[in-house]
């Protein structure tokens, strides 16, 4: 990381932080905690070579922002659309864009499988990404419709990924997706092994997904 990545990275921790006290938007409130779980583990996205290039991606769940606002300022070229269905967070990353000059920000205050269904954002983006957003099957079924064939799918989950992955192939393939890798990493001073799940989107999102809101989260897919 360059040392100008990390000042913007280490001030966008403390605005948040600041911001925390006054909205409750994330749990974690001390500012090394929070650079670790936010900050680095956002950054093992680029990993992937996902975010290398010119691309649109949404961040399904976003809530405070995060991976997206780490990977808009490790990537501006970037066109980042965050999508929430909670206003007051929305209200936060449109004003932290701003402060950031976070040129290719877009807010999106609606619920993914609304989202997921609307023509203006159905496969419409390169890559999806959600992290901390729900089981596998589920977060699968949100993401999937909104990326265009050939585009992917990026997930941060945790210790249990690969065999949630496992479990959830044939809603996978119902819903036109392709496991293509189970990464684990570590993040310092955690005990926990977690992984970086990438999906790429092969086929069609068959009409019927995302089901209705709600409807993935009671009743996943796997």
């Amino acid at each position: 990381m360059n040392p100008e990545l990390e000042t913007r990275l280490r001030a966008l921790v403390a605005h948040l932080l600041e911001e925390n006290q006054k909205f409750n938007l994330t749990g974690i409130k001390d500012p090394n905690d929070a650079w670790t779980k936010h900050v680095l583990d956002s950054l093992e996205g680029l990993d992937t070579e996902l975010f290398d290039e010119s691309q649109s991606v949404v961040d399904v769940g976003t809530g405070a922002g995060f991976p997206g606002l780490v990977l808009a300022l490790a990537r501006p070229q970037l066109s980042v659309s965050f999508l929430e269905a909670t206003r007051k967070k929305c209200t936060f990353i449109e004003a932290t864009a701003a402060k950031f000059e976070i040129k290719r920000a877009r807010i999106i205050n609606e619920r993914a499988e609304d989202a997921g269904q609307s023509d203006r954002y159905r496969a419409s983006f390169d890559v999806a990404t959600a992290r901390a957003v729900g089981s596998f099957a589920e977060v699968a079924e949100l993401c999937l419709p909104l990326v265009r064939v050939g585009g992917s799918v990026a997930l941060w989950r945790g210790e249990n990924a690969e065999a949630e992955a496992q479990n959830a192939e044939e809603a996978l393939d119902d819903l036109g997706g392709f496991l293509r890798d189970v990464r684990p990493y570590e993040l310092p001073g955690l005990p926990t092994r977690y992984h970086m799940v990438t999906i790429e989107k092969v086929n069609d999102t068959p009409r019927d997904f995302p089901r209705r809101s709600g409807i993935p989260k009671q009743k996943p897919l796997a």
